[in-house]
């Protein structure tokens, strides 16, 4: 299932245009729970909290939304998308793999702690979640690993990469990232921008590659794609 299914593509604009007033209600829900979820976990929240969170009555909470499960794969899916689209690159890009490979990376590492609650969430109520919608995350997962793992052996080809086994050096590289969730805490020693860099210079040096320059990382201002739950 391609990522950008049913997605809502979003531009700032100087007048509000229709929509836009229920898309800030919706944040503003998923932000809520989103909280909520990674403090008490997804079992332990209700409906009712998230309602006590934003000061409303359900009525409003449940014209955005049918249910907590339908707020927390929208939550998984675009956390899902914002991390695992980060190895496709256009088709006129004809940079060599390894400057994509670094580039990619260091945009993977930045999806990840950007969205981290909501993939620790992900990680956590993965048997809550319907079947199709995890196969869903699944087909994501394995177009993404398609994608590295092609651009890892591009790399070696070309003589800028050194490593052995590609399947085991890019899952070793996805357990590295994927379970950040069970010890990156966003108040510990580290800030955003330092783990960032510290830990795509960790994965550069798992395959042989430089790293690229440490740079700010942006906070994405706009939401991620929609995903229609129908």
């Amino acid at each position: 299932m391609p990522a950008t299914r049913s997605a809502a593509r979003t531009s700032a604009a100087v007048i509000p245009r229709p929509g836009e007033a229920c898309l800030d209600k919706r944040e503003r829900i998923l932000a809520a729970a989103e909280d909520l979820f990674y403090r008490n976990g997804f079992a332990g929240t209700t409906m009712d909290m998230i309602c006590a969170e934003l000061g409303v009555t359900k009525p409003f909470v449940y014209y955005y939304f049918h249910d907590k499960h339908e707020i927390v794969e929208t939550l998984a899916w675009r956390a899902s998308v914002a991390c695992l689209s980060t190895m496709k690159f256009p088709a006129d890009d004809v940079r060599p793999a390894h400057l994509k490979l670094a580039e990619g990376l260091q945009r993977w590492v930045a999806a990840c702690v950007t969205h981290f609650r909501a993939s620790a969430l992900a990680f956590r109520v993965t048997a809550s979640l319907r079947p199709e919608f995890r196969d869903e995350l699944r087909t994501l997962a394995n177009d993404f690993y398609a994608d590295l793992g092609a651009l890892m052996e591009e790399g070696r080809r070309q003589g800028k990469l050194a490593f052995e086994d590609t399947t085991v050096t890019a899952m070793a590289m996805g357990g590295a990232v994927g379970f950040m969730y069970t010890w990156y805490r966003p108040e510990g020693r580290l800030t955003p921008e330092e783990l960032v860099s510290r830990l795509t210079a960790t994965l550069c040096k798992m395959i042989g590659l430089r790293p690229p320059p440490a740079r700010a990382t942006a906070t994405r201002k706009n939401p991620p794609p929609r995903r229609s739950l129908k």
